[in-house]
């Protein structure tokens, strides 16, 4: 497409969703080692939360879906995610191994990725969203922009979706499976509330959805590049 036919596409869609201002521009980082730096640079503080969260206080406000502060009600909701989700996993573990569907060691193995994959989403899900307003990293490449907000709160109700998914097929394999069924609706439950608060700090930058610019950035944070819609 030229790039007035993305211009053009470009006002249509915001105009449909609301947008009345022209946020950042969308900057995607290629081997960016300052970008991981940052990510890395905020374990200490995420860990602190996560040692003291606060839904425990405040988890009959959480359930309302009216926020003052989204980004902390994301949080929240993503510390609680990584809570179950280690809950969820240890669970499924050793229901496995009563079953006998699998062994201990496999059993042990999928336990722990699924421990490390509740942290690194909880963790990056909330440098990605609060902390950088929008970035989404893939291997040696991240995409920082607001749309991706919009992003993230369709994945996590996507996974929501799945959780769900999974629940169902667990119905009647086995009588302890039903532990299962009721601990993975628990967790979409959660996980749907995160895409919830996403889409809400989504709609406060201005519900982008096609930036108006894109910056090209390379290992040392220098830009390469750059393109308008």
């Amino acid at each position: 497409f030229s790039s007035s036919c993305l211009s053009k596409v470009s006002i249509a869609l915001q105009l449909f969703c609301g947008t009345w201002e022209m946020s950042k521009p969308c900057v995607l980082h290629f081997l960016d080692t300052r970008l991981l730096q940052e990510y890395t640079g905020t374990c200490e503080e995420y860990s602190g939360y996560v040692k003291k969260p606060g839904f425990c206080h405040h988890l009959k406000t959480m359930l309302t879906c009216k926020h003052s502060d989204w980004c902390t009600a994301f949080r929240e909701w993503g510390i609680l995610q990584l809570y179950f989700a280690i809950v969820v996993a240890i669970a499924s573990a050793i229901i496995s191994i009563v079953d006998g569907h699998v062994g201990i060691v496999n059993a042990t193995w999928v336990c722990c990725l699924q421990i490390i994959f509740g942290y690194i989403f909880a963790h990056l899900g909330w440098f990605g969203v609060v902390k950088k307003d929008g970035c989404f990293c893939c291997i040696i490449a991240c995409c920082e922009c607001p749309p991706i907000l919009l992003f993230w709160g369709l994945l996590m109700m996507f996974w929501a979706c799945g959780a769900v998914a999974t629940a169902i097929n667990s119905i009647g394999i086995c009588a302890i499976c039903v532990v299962n069924v009721c601990l993975q609706g628990i967790y979409a439950i959660i996980l749907f509330y995160m895409g919830f608060a996403c889409l809400n700090i989504w709609m406060q930058h201005g519900k982008e959805i096609v930036p108006p610019e894109i910056d090209i950035v390379g290992p040392a944070g220098e830009q390469v590049g750059s393109a308008t819609a």
